[in-house]
């Protein structure tokens, strides 16, 4: 538990916490669970549970709780209704939106009960990443290949992913109910992430460790704007 405790970070911990809670409040957390794009950590750290993870890339910090599939979203390589629960965190974004309904369609496909999708969203969530991208560019004089991404594909959008959604689960028969739920206050996205971006290396141990105590309170800071949208589908 403490090697898991070690691994958390601020910024992550609040894009992951609210899914924590939603799967254990479903009873999910010790059935079969698949995180798309999850990297070498993904929700493991903050839900200690064993999680099979999907990526083209596990380079990074390693974790005992992550089943590795090298693969792609385009062709999950699992058979129908494979895991209780999948998740799709912060992966759509740096999907061109011409793949975007087939990465839906094979999530909805491999998903029994829970599916989550989580994104930045909406017009302010592009203004954000323009600005973090440029702070990124005058502390390190190179790119970061995530906002990129973000810039040349696009933000989804709420409707889009709703529709696309409700397009796949009528392509494999199933009936869903999509809640979509706010996270992370913009200010308190912003001032996050600039206190990430930093070479000193006292800066850095506050905005990594440190500020896992403020944890409770800036949940509490979620309201409008929000940089993040999560959808919460549940199949019946």
């Amino acid at each position: 538990m403490i090697k898991q405790l070690w691994r958390w970070h601020p910024k992550v911990a609040l894009r992951y916490l609210p899914i924590v809670n939603r799967i254990r409040n479903l009873h999910l957390e010790d059935k079969p669970i698949l995180e798309i794009g999850s990297g070498s950590l993904g929700i493991t750290p903050y839900l200690a549970k064993r999680v099979t993870g999907l990526d083209i890339d596990f380079s990074g910090p390693s974790s005992d709780l992550l089943t590795y599939v090298y693969g792609s979203v385009l062709k999950i390589p699992f058979n129908n209704n494979a895991f209780d629960t999948v998740l799709m965190v912060d992966v759509l974004e740096h999907i061109p939106p011409k793949n975007r309904k087939k990465a839906i369609q094979e999530a909805v496909r491999v998903a029994k009960k829970f599916l989550v999708i989580a994104v930045p969203e909406g017009r302010l969530s592009e203004s954000e990443d323009k600005e973090l991208s440029e702070y990124y560019k005058s502390v390190f004089l190179k790119e970061f290949p995530f906002y990129k991404e973000h810039l040349e594909f696009g933000l989804p959008k709420k409707e889009e992913i709703v529709n696309m959604v409700n397009l796949a689960c009528k392509s494999y028969s199933k009936r869903a109910t999509i809640r979509v739920e706010g996270n992370v206050n913009m200010k308190l996205h912003n001032f996050l992430m600039k206190g990430w971006m930093t070479n000193n290396i006292f800066i850095d141990l506050i905005f990594r460790k440190l500020m896992l105590l403020f944890i409770p309170i800036f949940t509490r800071l979620n309201q409008e704007p929000v940089y993040r949208k999560i959808f919460y589908i549940t199949f019946r």
